[in-house]
């Protein structure tokens, strides 16, 4: 099992127990060597396939881990629990329902429902629309106002009162049992000997707690994860966490992984210059593994964000040596491109949703699929839980999730204004490859869209470009990377009126390092001199996060354009 593995990793993979973290930078085989470490605890340690639970923080992760135990323990893998933080919290409710006094078939409460509910509760949509906001950071500690208080608690006893929970109390009430509850924490203890954590940088206080109840000091767990990756503190998660795993479980050792098989020497040569100034792992080092072509890093500065796009369609399409016959008669590219660079292969970048829309109109314009996703939760997108509640209301129908998520969509655009109906049309869209993937299971259709990001259902395989923000480029890589709007006002990004924290232009540059170490071979920094912002136009400076990389890795260019011949005279 460890036979395949670099030095580094197979020294974290045969670990023989007890408590470990493993500090894995970008690109360095993170899912490789854990999958390898409990491949070889079970089938060369004798350590049983179901007391080994390994979480992750989306589905997507949790689905490629699936796919590598399975091809590597074969059978057996289905033994294992390898679950996000969420579903393992909603199978701790399902088997102990009665003691959160829960019924057996308790809903998973939706946002739209949500918005019903604080509605009703509050009296007008505004209000619910603001306690909406804050209900997940009250939850996970912080502190509301009376008015946001005393919502949230009429809301919670009216979600019991129809036998729901919401999303956050998958995670709150698996706490509240296991603290409760000292005999089930145990059971789950001795159920889950061996526990891997994916991602561990992102933890937020109420998963750090539900770990600690199944993981004591001196358990068998494996944390792993980068500390200047962790990109998440708006969600609640705090790198403190992953920085404090020596105090909480002192005879851990602590490994790391350098050697990256993703990035060519030149991007994370820029990387590791880019993070330098607010690095949290000492002596921070990315060694390339392979023998990528060296492509110098390119800085292109356009006028506003309508020349930003263009620049970026006419690069693709001289990447791809012409998307059509038009791009090569309208002298849009010189010739074929370098070869082996398909649509599938490039990504946009961004920090934020608002930038996609020039990106996103000139691709469109040039005839260049797309495919846009962002990290926001699956069902907060236009259309997608007026699907989930018809296919859930019509619950005689059976056959193929997907021909039931298209009667679904017929059904619900007679019932929507004419104006809505195109969001019904792209939620089927961003749906269809997650009804393929259920099969004839609609609860586990249904189930999966509530507990899912935008980004689980980003198809790889498509031929499409992927538009994506930087928070959802996380874990995906490409062969051609644009990271667009590198301008001080974006990256570090600064709300109108107020100045960034030291730890948050620290975070900042964490997303900048994650955007940039997405990309393998070819990586494009673009900005714009002037943006227009909220409907206004204004001038825009470079991204301090540009300054440490230096000009002997920083490539200004535009994309050469061909001098079409004078058309000669018919006659």
């Amino acid at each position: 099992m460890l036979g395949g593995l670099d030095p580094d990793q197979r020294a974290a993979a045969e670990v023989p127990g007890g408590p470990l973290l493993i500090v894995a930078g970008p690109g360095t085989g993170k899912t490789r060597t854990v999958t390898h470490r409990l491949a070889h605890l079970v089938l060369e340690r004798d350590v049983p396939a179901s007391q080994c639970l390994a979480i992750t923080f989306t589905r997507r992760a949790a689905e490629e881990m699936t796919e590598r135990l399975q091809a590597l323990i074969g059978p057996d893998a289905q033994q294992m629990t390898v679950a996000t933080f969420h579903s393992f919290g909603l199978r701790i409710l399902r088997e102990h329902h009665v003691q959160l006094g829960l019924g057996a078939d308790f809903g998973l409460a939706d946002s739209a429902r949500q918005h019903e509910i604080l509605t009703a509760i509050t009296g007008d949509e505004r209000t619910a629309r603001r306690v909406q906001a804050q209900l997940s950071p009250v939850r996970r500690g912080g502190d509301g106002d009376p008015e946001t208080e005393a919502a949230l608690a009429a809301y919670l006893a009216e979600l019991r009162q129809q036998n729901l929970v919401d999303f956050d109390d998958l995670v709150v009430l698996a706490v509240q049992l296991l603290t409760d509850h000292p005999a089930i924490g145990e059971e789950y203890r001795r159920r889950y000997r061996w526990i891997t954590v994916d991602e561990y940088q992102d933890v937020d206080e109420l998963q750090y707690r539900l770990l600690r109840l199944l993981a004591p000091a001196g358990a068998n767990l494996t944390a792993i994860g980068d500390p200047d990756q962790a990109i998440y503190s708006f969600r609640g998660a705090d790198v403190g966490f992953f920085l404090r795993f020596e105090q909480d479980y002192p005879s851990a050792p602590v490994l790391a992984l350098t050697r990256n098989y993703r990035s060519g020497v030149h991007i994370l040569d820029g990387a590791i210059r880019a993070i330098t100034p607010s690095t949290l792992v000492p002596d921070r080092r990315l060694h390339p593994a392979s023998n990528r072509q060296a492509h110098p890093i390119v800085v292109h500065q356009a006028g506003d964000e309508r020349t930003e796009a263009a620049f970026v369609a006419r690069t693709i399409d001289q990447l791809l040596g012409g998307a059509s016959f038009h791009s090569l008669d309208s002298g849009r590219v010189l010739g074929d491109g370098p070869g082996g660079v398909g649509f599938n292969d490039i990504a946009v970048l961004y920090r934020t949703d608002a930038q996609s829309h020039a990106i996103l109109d000139e691709l469109t314009r040039c005839g260049l699929p797309v495919q846009k996703r962002s990290h926001d939760r699956l069902s907060a997108r236009p259309g997608v839980d007026l699907l989930v509640r018809e296919m859930l209301h019509v619950a005689a129908r059976t056959g193929p999730v997907a021909d039931q998520l298209r009667l679904a969509a017929k059904a619900v655009a007679d019932t929507v204004p004419e104006d809505t109906r195109p969001d019904i049309h792209t939620a089927v869209e961003l749906l269809g490859p997650l009804a393929q993937r259920c099969g004839q299971d609609v609860p586990r259709f249904c189930r999966e869209v509530l507990l899912g990001a935008e980004v689980d259902t980003l198809d790889p395989r498509a031929e499409a470009i992927s538009l994506l923000t930087l928070h959802a480029a996380k874990g995906l890589e490409f062969p051609v990377v644009f990271l667009i709007g590198c301008e001080d006002g974006l990256l570090p990004l600064r709300w109108p009126g107020t100045e960034p924290t030291v730890a948050e232009v620290a975070e900042e540059r964490r997303l900048f390092f994650v955007g940039m170490t997405r990309a393998q071979d070819h990586l494009y920094l673009t900005r714009a001199t002037r943006r227009t912002i909220r409907g206004t136009q204004q001038d825009r400076t470079s991204s301090p996060f540009l300054n440490p990389l230096g000009e002997a890795i920083i490539q200004s260019e535009a994309p050469a354009r061909r001098v079409r011949p004078a058309q000669l005279p018919l006659l």
